[in-house]
């Protein structure tokens, strides 16, 4: 098993995160893809929140996206709404599968303050 998040010199490294309960990751997972992204962006402001960060400290998301065209426009509201005007840098590809059946998953990198 790998770690949800490891923290090198000021950098955070939070990969996997999907839209899971981690106190109870049994628990069914949202149905629509923009109640995934918002369980995502919530786990993220979590683990921020144990080191004292907030999302303004995130420097780039990578998204990965199950049926691109279908819902790219639906999770995108959600995450601009997350991160305001001020985005970090993202990429986002389409894939052909992900843990539980999730329709979204992230990977984030963090930068602490110096």
């Amino acid at each position: 098993m790998s770690s949800p998040d490891v923290w090198v010199d000021g950098w955070g490294f939070i990969s996997g995160v999907g839209p899971v309960e981690p106190e109870n990751p049994v628990v069914a997972l949202p149905e629509a893809v923009e109640d995934q992204t918002r369980k995502i962006l919530a786990n993220l402001e979590k683990i921020l929140q144990r080191r004292g960060l907030g999302r303004q400290h995130v420097v780039s998301v990578r998204v990965h996206l199950m049926e691109f065209k279908r819902f790219h426009d639906r999770m995108n509201r959600v995450y601009e709404g997350f991160f305001g005007a001020k985005r970090p840098a993202r990429s986002c590809v389409g894939v052909a599968a992900l843990t539980r059946g999730a329709l979204v998953e992230m990977d984030f990198i963090v930068k602490e303050p110096a």
